[in-house]
């Protein structure tokens, strides 16, 4: 399994995607078939067409949650102490663990996503 965080650290969004099939696939092509992952956010449009779009990876151990939503957590804590929003969900499988963080909720945006 693994979770990409695609980024823009213009416009301070990111977008979480986990697949186990992504493995294989170059960021450029990622980022280029963006499409193809749905996020519920009205700000993924513009997102989508950033001109600095990056792609970082995190894998996880095969059938080990616990494991995978600790450092799901960790991985996505790193962004969103940084001001960034994420699009869409707090979702995913492993869903990321933020707690050990001190994070017991995030703040939501109507239509948009979430922070801290």
């Amino acid at each position: 399994m693994e979770m990409l965080i695609v980024s823009s650290e213009q416009q301070q969004r990111l977008i979480m995607i986990f697949s186990d099939t992504t493995t294989k696939v170059s960021d450029k092509e990622i980022i280029r078939n963006l499409d193809a992952y749905p996020v519920n956010s009205s700000a993924y449009l513009a997102f989508k067409t950033a001109q600095d779009l990056r792609v970082e990876r995190i894998f996880f151990p095969s059938g080990d949650d616990k494991t995978g939503s600790l450092a799901g957590g960790d991985f996505l804590y790193r962004y969103l102490s940084k001001g960034y929003i994420c699009l869409g969900d707090l979702v995913g499988k492993p869903k990321p663990d933020l707690s050990p963080w001190g994070v017991r909720s995030v703040r939501k945006l109507a239509r948009v996503g979430f922070g801290l």
